[in-house]
């Protein structure tokens, strides 16, 4: 084994919040920022594809696993305050951490923006995760993100990142984590929190998905879209189009990384045929490229 902290054989399907998706050839679990950098450094002189992770929450992996090296940050879980109301966060804290720690304990504005995002501070800043109310680069002035030619810390500024997206780490890069800054709210920010922690319990599903499954497109929402198309409660295998929010895909009855996909394609075709709209996944879909160009029919 190349480290101590190497698994071979790894199950990855524990490791996402859908439960899906088989072995990685060889998984790491870089407990410091230089263990991550000499895990990297290795990774690349490997001729074996390469995966970075965090969470698992915004995933859907193929249940032939990954025939490659999966880099997980969730180690990384450093929180700092540096004064100011700013502070050093790890890849690996939980976002929600984040929110019911120093943002609510301070009383710092954005709750509304980051409260019930799944998942690890470094996957958000990878997507820029957020809500109508604000994503998570905006509350950000450096990101320390480690490259083939070695570490990066690059400041926030607004032409990095758009909405779900950002332009500073490419995948197969990793981000170790990054500085914020936040600001005092002039209005108590504990009852936005309880508002949009219950809003989410009615709004949305509980157990095993990606949360969204697709970006909004520009002027609409893709919940709308979906539902327009009669696909709620639509199934296949052992998932399941959400009848409570038909953007969400969810694994009910141990389903397949292709029941999964099925409805992902279906639900694409539906909305595409009816409206003219072509739907973007906002979930990574990690799968060989044969089963990717599986048609909706699931030839």
């Amino acid at each position: 084994m190349p480290f101590d902290f190497a698994r071979r054989d790894f199950s990855l399907a524990p490791a996402t919040l859908y439960r899906v998706g088989g072995p990685a050839r060889l998984a790491l679990f870089p407990r410091t920022r230089q263990e991550v950098q000499a895990a990297y450094e290795w990774m690349l002189e490997q001729p074996l594809p390469r995966l970075v992770l965090g969470g698992g929450s915004n995933v859907l992996i193929s249940d032939e696993g990954f025939p490659g090296i999966v880099l997980f940050t969730v180690e990384l879980r450093e929180l700092t305050a540096l004064g100011d109301d700013r502070y050093y966060i790890g890849a690996g804290v939980v976002l929600d951490d984040v929110v019911r720690g120093p943002m609510l304990e301070r009383n710092y504005e954005g709750v509304g923006g980051l409260t019930g995002i799944p998942g690890t501070v470094g996957g958000a800043i990878f997507m820029n995760a957020g809500t109508v109310n604000g994503s998570t680069c905006q509350w950000m002035t450096s990101v320390d993100v480690l490259k083939a030619d070695g570490l990066h810390e690059i400041p926030m500024t607004p032409d990095l990142y758009n909405y779900r997206g950002q332009r500073f780490c490419a995948p197969g890069e990793v981000i170790l984590g990054g500085h914020f800054q936040f600001h005092p709210a002039a209005t108590p920010q504990r009852p936005i929190y309880d508002h949009y922690k219950q809003r989410r319990l009615e709004k949305q599903p509980q157990g095993y998905c990606c949360g969204s499954v697709f970006k909004n497109p520009e002027g609409d929402h893709a919940g709308r879209l979906i539902e327009a198309c009669g696909l709620k409660g639509t199934r296949h295998g052992g998932a399941v189009i959400s009848p409570l929010h038909a953007n969400f895909i969810m694994n009910e009855h141990n389903a397949s990384f292709k029941d999964i996909l099925f409805l992902i394609q279906h639900t694409k075709e539906a909305v595409r045929n009816e409206f003219g709209i072509n739907l973007e996944e906002e979930v990574r879909i990690i799968a060989p490229a044969g089963i990717l160009s599986l048609d909706a029919a699931g030839k």
